[in-house]
């Protein structure tokens, strides 16, 4: 275990490092823009039209702005153990979410993300002798508090990519933010895109994520298709495959799949064996569960930056379980299925033209 932390720590701190060069990296592009306003040279750069912009028309709207709450009703977790059952009324989450843009040109973008969000799992029964963390579920306010850099690099006329670093501290913390490694998820993620034309775009990636003691590296893929004013492809291979159904300009619905997952740490009281401390201690865990749900998303456009967007779908459950942090042990739980509804308000801007 030791020697895993060690690893953990230092790819951590490269990661950090790698932070560090992201942020050089905005800070040049942002004097390289200012320079731009003088030099003949870089204004004819951005007035050319050879460098691609990702993106494919009637694409679904992104979100520099954003409120979203979240529900999921009625399902019941079962331990695989013991095949007891304890009921969830309902869990909600309340999320917010913020992009700033540093730099916008044709040949560098540049942007800073925030998130934070707030999650309450409301349970009507509770297992408590075969899985103690459900009391402490009952009972928390699950937080992510969440920053991210952006930075997309056109190649040419058809190539480009596409950086992105982050940090997220997950879990069960009373302050606004903690920054204690338990609570730590820091991702990176590098992608090169294909614009054929205006209408067709593809590429794929890696992303690598580093928690409390693992580490993982993922490929993906994505196609983005415009067949004509109406319908659409937008696939983001495997979490996510929709089909686009444009009505208007500004009222489209995207129906598919899609892949869900919540990861927390939580301290959950336990009873020690030794009388002559407390009756309880506090042991650290790492919650997570997972979705494939089935969704139709609308989106409707209220004025010129103003969206907003309903979802509605059925989850099914595919994963649920604990790992109790001290002792390596696993417990894993099946989630039954259920159906879910989002509802959010957002702010887009309208995307650059050449």
């Amino acid at each position: 275990m030791s020697k895993i932390l060690s690893v953990d720590q230092t790819l951590v701190s490269s990661f950090r490092q790698g932070l560090k060069g992201l942020a050089l990296l905005c800070f040049l592009g942002m004097l390289e823009t200012l320079s731009a306003q003088v030099s003949p040279n870089q204004l004819n750069l951005d007035q050319s039209s050879f460098l691609c912009q990702p993106g494919v028309v009637n694409k679904s709207p992104g979100k520099g702005v954003s409120i979203t709450y979240v529900l999921n009703p009625n399902y019941s977790l079962r331990s695989i153990a013991t095949d007891a059952r304890s009921k969830v009324k309902n869990n909600e989450r309340l999320e917010a979410r913020l992009k700033i843009p540093l730099v916008v040109q044709p040949h560098f973008k540049a942007m800073l993300g925030f998130k934070y969000s707030m999650e309450r799992f409301h349970l009507n029964s509770v297992d408590e002798t075969s899985f103690p963390l459900l009391n402490r579920l009952n009972e928390s306010e699950l937080k992510t508090a969440e920053v991210a850099a952006y930075c997309v690099l056109p190649l040419n006329g058809k190539l480009y990519s596409s950086f992105r670093l982050s940090a997220s501290f997950n879990g069960d913390y009373s302050k606004f933010v903690s920054v204690d490694n338990r609570f730590a998820l820091y991702r990176a993620a590098g992608v090169l895109g294909v614009k054929e034309r205006d209408n067709l775009e593809y590429g794929g990636g890696l992303m690598y994520s580093s928690r409390y003691g693992e580490s993982s590296i993922v490929p993906f893929g994505f196609y983005n298709r415009t067949f004509n004013d109406q319908w659409g492809l937008e696939l983001t291979i495997p979490v996510s495959l929709k089909a686009r159904y444009n009505f208007t300009k500004g009222f489209m619905v995207l129906f598919g799949t899609e892949y869900s997952s919540q990861r927390y740490a939580l301290a959950v009281k336990e009873p020690v064996n030794n009388p002559f401390l407390h009756q309880e201690e506090r042991a650290p865990y790492q919650y997570s569960r997972s979705t494939f749900n089935l969704t139709s998303t609308f989106n409707y456009q209220l004025t010129g930056w103003t969206w907003i967007q309903f979802k509605a779908g059925y989850a099914f459950g595919m994963r649920s379980r604990a790992i109790h942090l001290s002792s390596n042990t696993e417990y894993n739980l099946n989630a039954s299925n259920n159906f879910l509804g989002v509802m959010s308000i957002f702010l887009t801007p309208p995307r650059y033209t050449r």
